[in-house]
């Protein structure tokens, strides 16, 4: 069973109490509420379709919570956005609030060699500074500049990486199986996406993560709101949103 199976089916008792208050597909991101009133957030992956029509039946408000998660274990990535934004929203809502910094949390000290997956330019920055050598794995061929890799660099350049920074995108398109299994080093996963899920530290089978970064919706209303007026990430730390951290003890 794929990690996305075993997250769903973990939260199924809790998805099947509740029904879906409000979803919006934004540029940037998507944003669900919940019959609770608990919000979560996930990248919108529109995967090169210009933003064209969801092929979803009927109005999504209303609708039980546990079929919109289930998008997660598709290969639709729109109904996969909305699916992580859904499991996001029963997982924040009860995640410590902890301001935690992932750099220094695993110890990236100038002989380490870092890999990150997915371009995330500000903390790359940081620790473009400090490691021995950053290698950025990046998907979009838009992003691709000086430094960049191409996604698939990751087969040969991951297993020597001794720290791995995952975007939490890789959760919607069903790459973090691999990408676990490509990791030999300590291993956080990053970003507004990040379903802070403990059984992620515990271990699945040889897939273990250090520490989960994510956030958790202080104001739905208002992320509700910048998220369907096309906002990005900047738009919503520290407006709206906390830092939630997730760390093993083990590491």
């Amino acid at each position: 069973m794929i990690i996305v199976e075993r997250l769903i089916a973990s939260l199924e008792s809790e998805l099947s109490r509740l029904t879906v208050k409000k979803v919006v597909v934004g540029l940037r991101y998507t944003c669900v509420v919940l019959s609770d009133d608990s919000c979560g957030l996930a990248a919108t992956l529109d995967e090169g379709r210009c933003c064209s029509k969801f092929n979803w039946s009927g109005p999504l408000a209303g609708r039980p919570a546990l079929d919109l998660a289930r998008g997660l274990m598709t290969a639709d990535s729109i109904a996969s956005s909305i699916g992580l934004a859904t499991v996001n929203a029963v997982l924040s809502q009860n995640a410590p609030m902890q301001d935690v910094e992932p750099i220094e949390f695993l110890g990236i000290s100038e002989d380490d060699v870092v890999g990150m997956v997915g371009n995330i330019a500000p903390l790359a920055r940081h620790v473009a500074g400090r490691a021995k050598e950053l290698l950025i794995f990046e998907r979009n061929p838009l992003q691709h500049s000086k430094g960049i890799l191409p996604d698939w660099a990751a087969e040969w350049e991951l297993p020597r990486c001794d720290v791995v920074f995952i975007t939490g995108t890789a959760f919607i398109n069903k790459t973090i199986d691999h990408l676990l299994d490509l990791c030999s080093g300590r291993v956080a996963i990053i970003g507004p996406s990040t379903p802070l899920w403990p059984e992620l530290l515990n271990g699945l089978g040889s897939k273990r993560v250090a520490g989960l970064f994510g956030l958790r919706v202080c104001d739905p209303e208002l992320v509700y709101q910048i998220v369907s007026e096309g906002g990005s990430t900047g738009s919503f730390l520290k407006k709206g949103t906390a830092k939630a951290v997730l760390i093993s003890l083990r590491s």
